[in-house]
C-alpha cells in the first residue's frame, strides 16, 4: 500500500503542490492529468524522492520511503536485520521514468541497460523475457543515440522495470509516440498492474484515461480525483 499524505512544494516562494494526499494499493493504475505547468511533473519527482517536499510522507506498507537511514524491508518486517543491512531501499521500491530521456546516448542499448540495473533484480532469464516482450532483443548493440524516441522510451522503461519495483513511476509514458509503440507500452504497464503492482502516471492522452482504476486533477496545486462518469467536456471543464 503507497500512502500519500499532506505533501507541498514550493518553487521560489510559489506554493506547486498544497496539501496532497492519496492512497494506492496492489494492482492500482493511477493517472494524474492537468494543465501544462500545473505541477504534474513536480508531484511525480517529490513521489519518486527526486525532490524534496515542504511537507509531508510518502510511505509503502505504513514505513516513511525518504526519512529513514534503515532500510525499507527491515523496518516492514520482511526480512531481519542479520540477513542484510540494506536488503531493500527505496530504489527498490520505486521505478521512476521521467518524461526527458534518462539514458546515456554514447552507449548501446545493453550497456544503459546494465548501467540501471540494481544488485537485488529479476534474474537474467526474467530480463530477457522481459526485453523480448519490449521489443528490444535485435537492438541490445545499438547505440541509443540511433533510437527512434519510442524505442528510446521502450529502453528507459525497461530499464526500471527489470528492477522488479513495487511501485512504478512515470512522466508522460507515450507522449508524441507513435500507436504500436504506445501499444507496447500500455500493454507492458497493464501486466505489471495486474501482476500486483502499483502504476502512477501523468497523461495528456485520452485514450490512457480508460486505462486508470483511479484518475486524478492537478489544480491551483491541489489533487482532485475524478468521478468515474466524468466524460470528455467534464474534464476539460474541471481543468
Amino acid at each position: 500500500m503507497l500512502n500519500v499524505e499532506h505533501i507541498s512544494f514550493s518553487y521560489r516562494k510559489k506554493e506547486v503542490l498544497r496539501d496532497i494526499s492519496f492512497t494506492a494499493k496492489e494492482g492500482d493504475f493511477i493517472g494524474i492529468i492537468g494543465k501544462n505547468g500545473c505541477g504534474k511533473s513536480t508531484l511525480l519527482s517529490v513521489l519518486s524522492g527526486v525532490r524534496q517536499p515542504a511537507c509531508g510522507i510518502v510511505s509503502y506498507n505504513g514505513v516513511p520511503l525518504f526519512s529513514s537511514k534503515k532500510s525499507i524491508c527491515e523496518q516492514s518486517g520482511s526480512v531481519s536485520s542479520d540477513t542484510a543491512v540494506s536488503a531493500c531501499t527505496p530504489a527498490d521500491i520505486i521505478g521512476y521514468v521521467p518524461q526527458l530521456n534518462p539514458l546515456l546516448p554514447e552507449l548501446s542499448v545493453r550497456d544503459n541497460l546494465k548501467l540501471w540495473k540494481r544488485k537485488h533484480s529479476s534474474p537474467d532469464i526474467a530480463s530477457d523475457e522481459l526485453f523480448r516482450q519490449l521489443g528490444l532483443t535485435d537492438i541490445m548493440h545499438t547505440p541509443v543515440a540511433k533510437l527512434s524516441e519510442g524505442l528510446k522510451k521502450r529502453v528507459s522503461i525497461a530499464s526500471v522495470l527489470q528492477n522488479s519495483p513495487k511501485i512504478l513511476i512515470l512522466d508522460e509514458p507515450s507522449a508524441a509516440l507513435d500507436l504500436p509503440c504506445k501499444e507496447v507500452i500500455h500493454n507492458q504497464l497493464l501486466t505489471f498492474s495486474k501482476n500486483g503492482g502499483i502504476v502512477l502516471f501523468t497523461s495528456h492522452e485520452e485514450a490512457e484515461f480508460s486505462l486508470c482504476t483511479t484518475l486524478y486533477i492537478l489544480k491551483d496545486g491541489s489533487l482532485l480525483q475524478v468521478p468515474n462518469t466524468s466524460d470528455k467536456h467534464t474534464l476539460i471543464q474541471q481543468f
